[in-house]
């Protein structure tokens, strides 16, 4: 996974409702437990599985940046379509009102865990949001308590999570199982528990084109594609203001044949 930013911290105001949820909601016992399989059904293109359609898109944002709610939303609404935005809770403190709104609006908000803890490797980040100082009942605190902040945003009980860093380690302990066992997801974005026939890429400095280029491929496959994105036109792991109106441009003006929907939404339709 390439380089992320350092993330800054919330408001103090912000924290307090964080660590109420984090006191309020206890950590759970788990036991060991394999990942849970997909059917295991093929996608036939042309089909119309997908709401009616040939294939199916979701577009997905990561960290709760700034851009994404100052260009890709607004470019998402005046298309008419939606995304789904893993929201990391250190991030959400700046903008609440905004998140809150963009909910409204129909987009879906998703977990993304409150400290984004990845290996010490991945990027500069303090000592104790490194995934190593993690453990794995912690890791599912920190979860749940993003679940019950998401729930504040959105009114929502049950929301999908993106894995940070696409890393499943928590003090040197896989979390995955535990996680899909806790139900603490109801859809989890990694390449270990999307459905093998699903495609899934991340996108960040790409041509408008090559991102048209890739969907092309989901559609001919008749099956449904996750886009990964992160900044839109700043912030980092960027592609474009206009590489991403291209592609909203495109998705809107192919609708017959592509439905583009939010992760959850395509996901419940995948695991049928």
């Amino acid at each position: 996974m390439a380089t992320e930013a350092r993330r800054k911290g919330g408001a103090a105001s912000f924290f307090c409702c964080l660590l109420f949820s984090f006191l309020f909601y206890s950590v759970t016992p788990w036991l060991p437990a394999s990942v849970a399989p997909w059917p295991n059904s093929s996608l036939a293109a042309g089909s119309g599985r997908w709401n009616g359609r040939q294939a199916a898109i979701a577009l997905t944002y990561d960290d709760a940046l700034a851009s994404q709610l100052d260009i890709a939303i607004p470019q998402l609404d005046a298309a008419g379509l939606k995304g789904t935005f893993f929201l990391t809770g250190r991030q959400v403190a700046y903008r609440v009102a905004d998140w809150r709104s963009a909910a409204q609006k129909g987009h879906e908000l998703g977990n993304h865990t409150v400290n984004h803890p990845c290996a010490r490797a991945s990027y500069d980040m303090p000592q104790q949001y490194a995934s190593e100082s993690y453990s794995v009942e912690v890791m599912l605190a920190e979860i749940r308590t993003m679940n019950g902040l998401l729930e504040a945003l959105d009114g929502k009980s049950a929301h999908s999570l993106a894995t940070p860093c696409e890393q499943t380690l928590a003090g040197g302990q896989d979390y995955l199982a535990p996680l899909q066992k806790a139900a603490l997801a109801s859809y989890i974005r990694d390449d270990l528990a999307l459905p093998p026939s699903v495609k899934y890429t991340p996108f960040s400095d790409t041509t408008g084109d090559d991102m048209i280029k890739w969907v092309e491929g989901v559609r001919q496959a008749g099956t449904a594609g996750i886009i990964m994105l992160h900044g839109v036109g700043g912030d980092y792991l960027t592609v474009s203001r206009e590489a991403h109106q291209q592609l909203v441009t495109y998705l809107k003006a192919h609708d017959q044949e592509i439905w583009t929907a939010t992760f959850s939404d395509v996901m419940k339709v995948a695991a049928r």
